[in-house]
């Protein structure tokens, strides 16, 4: 490779604002009230999960809130349950997988 060799370093601004784009539709999707999607909400989230790792962008608590991170499922309320604590915590807990997560509010 001569001088003109392969880029290096961190990827162009173009590439991350498809990423967050492609984030920002999935999320779309996820959060449809269609009952017949053409994608499932679990499969929509490991692909903004792959999205976010391949091009290093970091998801909202916001949007960490609407799912979680260990079986990959949807929120809602048969599988789970929100609690606020009095120390101003938000507990989420997943009844799929057990998890436990807290939020600072």
């Amino acid at each position: 490779m001569g001088i003109m060799g392969r880029r290096r370093g961190r990827r162009s601004n173009f590439q991350e604002r498809l990423a967050r784009d492609r984030i920002d539709k999935l999320f779309l999707l996820i959060d449809s009230k269609r009952t017949i999607s053409p994608i499932s909400p679990e499969r929509c989230i490991n692909f903004v999960k792959l999205i976010g790792k391949r091009h290093n962008q970091r998801l909202s608590t916001s949007r960490k809130m609407k799912f979680c991170s260990k079986c990959s499922s949807k929120y809602n309320s048969s599988n789970s349950r929100f609690r606020l604590s009095k120390k101003g915590w938000r507990l989420i807990s997943c009844l799929e997988c057990n998890a436990v997560y807290r939020f600072k509010i």
